[in-house]
């Protein structure tokens, strides 16, 4: 009978320790609630107009959202939103962990549509797999990072210090990271939610500069006969930073190049007018220049304006289809660009170095690029106004050389200016190796680090912490930031998981890069 009693009372110490054991494993996370809490989070804040520049009502939300959690919140001068969680029982010496998102977004309508994107929320349309707009893209690269952010405050469990910063005005001006404090990036690792794809990690993006270049015109009455307006319009445009390596026509380099070619046949004209594009960022898709020539010139210059043409269409054919390249006789205009000042207009345009300069290797990625974005003598000089981008600090350093060197052969008064820093790429850090290492492990995948050229926020947290381990992550959107922009659902969840299981290893993180 004591044996009995023995046998059971181990059998019960066992059955006691295991169901211990059992309820001490790490509990199974369950990907459909974090899917419906994120995308909970991120329809809240679709219902808060959000366009760059006009980030107050969405600063206030996430700012009201953290008392009510009871969170620590402070909203600085730029309305960036800072958010602490303190680490948890066992973390609290283990390194601190900044998350980062910018709050704000670029409204982009379909054709035919009008809102006003200072008092209309977004639409959200569920497709069953995917969401998108009704009306607009949808905002997703800014709205699922926030939402994952306030996903992650409200449930991790075990973790080191977590600081949470929103930026303002992230999408355009970047003033926001540019305004923070660097006391709210001091830390070990920061991790940007705004990265929109799940099949790769952000690493690294370019720095930035701006160029202003002016040449002040002499004006003079007009000797020649007759007015030319020779323009190009109609061609694919865009963003310089996002869309210079597609291999689109620049539309004042054209003009520009037109006019050199016809100075190289001997033919004489007058400028009267040179206009073109909007800003130094945008690719123009327009532009225009009023010429006069002499009678006897005229079959010379048709010819040279039928060569272009022809030059145009065998090196662009396959990639603009919707341009105009016209050359019409126009009205007589008052005045004239001085003769001088006409040569020297002409050869800055056709001297200065415009589209991809370089692509890296390592990331095949355009790795350095320029962008002659505007051109006007409406003011009564001519100016000039370019964009550079480079994930090289020599590239950059190349470029500018290359512009302050035309500039100056050509009589043209230049002005620098330095935008977003670079964000220099470290695959070897704790932070990628251990976040690569947790996607493979939950997804089978090891995702691998990706650049971009053009500026990002995280250049700025770069130069302000230069110790500061950094990535990009984020969930899988299509169409970024156009009209048909499409969130893919089940991405939701994997930087939140990825992230929470990251945040439990920080105590055993070596912070050694």
């Amino acid at each position: 009978m004591k044996r009995l009693i023995a046998v059971t009372l181990i059998l019960s110490l066992c059955l006691t320790i295991m169901t211990g054991c059992v309820g001490s494993e790490e509990k199974e996370i369950d990907d459909a609630a974090v899917k419906t809490a994120v995308l909970d989070e991120f329809n809240k804040i679709s219902q808060i107009p959000r366009e760059s520049g006009h980030e107050r009502a969405i600063s206030s939300y996430l700012k009201n959202w953290a008392k009510e959690n009871e969170f620590e919140v402070i909203r600085d001068s730029s309305n960036n939103v800072i958010i602490n969680k303190p680490a948890s029982e066992g973390y609290e010496k283990a390194p601190t962990t900044i998350l980062q998102s910018n709050m704000d977004m670029v409204i982009a309508t379909k054709e035919g549509i009008t809102i006003d994107p200072l008092s209309d929320p977004i639409t959200i349309i569920d497709q069953g797999k995917t969401w998108n707009a009704a009306s607009t893209n949808l905002g997703a690269d800014s709205g699922i990072g926030m939402a994952t952010a306030l996903y992650i405050l409200k449930n991790a469990e075990k973790h080191g210090p977590i600081r949470v910063v929103f930026t303002s005005d992230g999408e355009t001006g970047m003033t926001g990271a540019e305004n923070l404090k660097e006391k709210y990036l001091k830390g070990d690792y920061l991790i940007n939610l705004s990265w929109p794809s799940d099949q790769s990690f952000g690493v690294g993006s370019g720095g930035t500069a701006s160029y202003e270049m002016v040449h002040k015109i002499e004006w003079m009455p007009p000797q020649n006969e007759i007015p030319y307006l020779l323009s190009i319009s109609g061609l694919n445009g865009g963003n310089a930073n996002e869309d210079i390596g597609e291999g689109g026509a620049n539309a004042i380099k054209i003009i520009g190049e037109v006019l050199a070619n016809a100075q190289g046949r001997g033919i004489l004209f007058e400028l009267a007018a040179f206009n073109g594009g909007k800003s130094d960022d945008a690719i123009p898709d327009a532009a225009d220049a009023l010429i006069l020539i002499n009678r006897s010139d005229r079959k010379k210059i048709k010819s040279v304006v039928n060569h272009a043409i022809d030059a145009f269409k065998d090196s662009y054919g396959d990639i603009e289809k919707n341009y105009t390249f016209t050359f019409e006789e126009s009205e007589m205009p008052d005045k004239v660009v001085s003769f001088d000042n006409n040569g020297s207009i002409i050869s800055f345009i056709y001297g200065i170095i415009n589209g991809v300069q370089s692509v890296s290797k390592k990331y095949d990625v355009v790795e350095s690029a320029t962008n002659i974005g505007m051109v006007s003598t409406a003011s009564g000089n001519f100016i000039c106004k370019v964009s550079a981008d480079s994930t090289s600090d020599v590239g950059l350093y190349k470029i500018t050389c290359a512009h302050e060197a035309i500039s100056s052969m050509s009589g043209l008064e230049y002005t620098y200016k330095e935008g977003v820093p670079r964000w220099p790429d470290h695959t070897d850090s704790v932070l990628f190796t251990r976040l690569s290492e947790i996607h493979s492990e939950l997804y089978g995948d090891e995702l691998k680090g990706k650049i971009i050229h053009q500026g990002s926020e995280c250049g700025w947290f770069a130069k302000k912490n230069p110790r500061l381990q950094m990535i990009s992550i984020g969930s899988e959107i299509e169409n970024v930031n156009l009209p048909d922009e499409t969130l893919v659902l089940d991405s939701v969840t994997k930087p939140a998981r990825v992230i929470l299981k990251f945040l439990e290893q920080t105590n055993q993180t070596n912070q050694t890069n």
